[in-house]
């Protein structure tokens, strides 16, 4: 029996299958740095909020990249509330009924049901979140977190779909959506 030699092309080894997660990578790099001061409901729920700005960004451009762009200019939007007198909730909300209406009048018809889906998430994702940073921290801790898992479970669906998002997109905000669900939850429990 003769063996043939391999060369080190035949076995690329782990490093093209880690960098084809990368969106994992990121979602995890992002859940670490938000979550390494500690997690609270306020924060869980403006990320969630971001989160779902980003689908409706997606779906009234009628472009997936357009859920990327909406991360920073969500970000933007939450400091410009903390460094002013301004309430960042409301820029957010907003923000969202522009493009609500920015895809009313650009988008044709036929992309009206799927903006439809996306605003009506939006405002799901928004009003557990805003009940979450009114009611007592534990009641708080768990509509935030299961705000966070719900945007999570919509993420999987949205990957599934390969619709309004990038698979990329969805795959980054499962991951730091399910992690910071897991997260506020444990550090709930344990907690108590």
């Amino acid at each position: 029996m003769t063996t043939v030699p391999t060369s080190s092309t035949d076995n690329p080894g782990p490093l093209p299958a880690v960098l084809a997660r990368w969106p994992t990578l990121v979602g995890l790099a992002a859940l670490i740095a938000t979550s390494a001061g500690g997690v609270d409901a306020h924060l869980a729920a403006t990320i969630i909020m971001i989160a779902a700005l980003c689908y409706l960004a997606a779906a009234a451009a009628g472009r997936p990249a357009a859920a990327w762009l909406t991360i920073p200019a969500g970000v933007a939007l939450v400091t410009l509330g903390m460094l002013t007198a301004l309430d960042a909730v409301l820029l957010l909300v907003l923000a969202a009924a522009a493009l609500v209406i920015f895809g009313l009048v650009r988008r044709p018809r036929s992309g009206w049901p799927e903006l439809g889906l996306q605003a009506a998430g939006f405002a799901g994702f928004t009003t557990l979140g805003l009940v979450a940073m009114m009611v007592d921290p534990v009641l708080a801790a768990h509509l935030a977190a299961l705000a966070a898992i719900g945007h999570g479970v919509w993420d999987l669906v949205h990957h599934r779909r390969n619709r309004v998002v990038g698979r990329s997109l969805a795959e980054f905000c499962a991951v730091l959506d399910l992690g910071l669900g897991t997260v506020i939850l444990i550090v709930t429990w344990l907690a108590r």
